[in-house]
């Protein structure tokens, strides 16, 4: 059965960095793949304006462990496809985050900082759906968490996660994600979160026509979304997520994202 998963689900997974400050078992590995599939039809301030359906397909694996009990290190490599520019890389990234806090052992809250490199295509940062600032972008982010439990499993989780970051060119960009956590006998979950995105520029036009990456413009944006995860027992979890931007500054508005993930934990010890 698990093989047959994985190749059901191998070819059409992407993957986002993990942030919630609760880490996995120590030395236990983490497959992650996920697919991402998005789509707009304007961009906020864009000159001339956006025409037609702007839509994007993203494909990254990752990877995590955490050796030990306090360190979580986690290798990402992702692949798009947009309407303008056709499949290839996108970016790999490395982060090392570190546990501080741990309300599991009976502190009063989980924290946690991380440190992010990513290297990010030229070729694929002139798609307007590439989030990325710079060939090269550092990412500083921290996550305070609080966990409340009954019996064997967890019940509701809330984390906020806050970041900063600078690429090698351009302006620095800030990061704030909010979330709520609910698990219903450690088989299906179910989140509800918003995340923003500020890029600190001093341009407020976006050149349609002559776009090369964000790194220059003031841009903002807020999403809004919910995801339900369903629980495999020792093969892993599935789960789906949907997003909504209802705010955009010089960015990409009104967007919709869809995302089909996997979880898959390993040892090889």
């Amino acid at each position: 059965m698990r093989k047959a998963l994985l190749i059901f689900l191998f070819p059409c997974f992407c993957f986002a960095l993990e942030e919630k400050p609760w880490f996995g078992d120590c030395l236990e590995l983490h497959f992650r793949p996920l697919y991402e599939y998005n789509f707009f039809d304007k961009v906020d301030n864009a000159v001339p304006s956006q025409k037609g359906t702007f839509q994007t397909h993203v494909l990254s694996l990752g990877l995590d462990t955490t050796v030990p009990d306090t360190w979580n290190y986690e290798l990402e490599l992702e692949f798009a496809a947009t309407t303008p520019v056709s499949f290839g890389y996108r970016s790999f990234a490395m982060q090392v985050r570190k546990l501080w806090l741990d309300d599991v052992c009976g502190e009063c809250i989980s924290l946690t900082t991380g440190l992010v490199y990513r290297d990010a295509s030229t070729r694929m940062r002139k798609a307007l759906s590439t989030p990325y600032h710079a060939r090269a972008n550092f990412e500083l982010n921290t996550a305070i968490g609080k966990e409340w439990s009954r019996g064997c499993f967890w019940d509701f989780r809330s984390y906020a996660v806050f970041a900063v970051g600078q690429g090698t060119e351009g302006s620095p960009w800030l990061r704030g994600d909010l979330f709520l956590w609910y698990n219903l006998c450690d088989c299906h979950q179910f989140r509800l979160f918003a995340k923003s995105y500020w890029g600190l520029g001093n341009k407020t036009i976006v050149p349609i026509d002559n776009f090369k990456n964000w790194s220059r413009i003031n841009h903002q944006s807020i999403d809004i979304g919910a995801s339900y995860r369903f629980g495999l027992g020792v093969w892993g979890w599935l789960r789906f997520d949907y997003l909504y931007r209802p705010y955009a500054h010089s960015y990409p508005e009104a967007v919709h994202f869809f995302v089909f993930s996997v979880d898959l934990p390993f040892c090889v010890f």
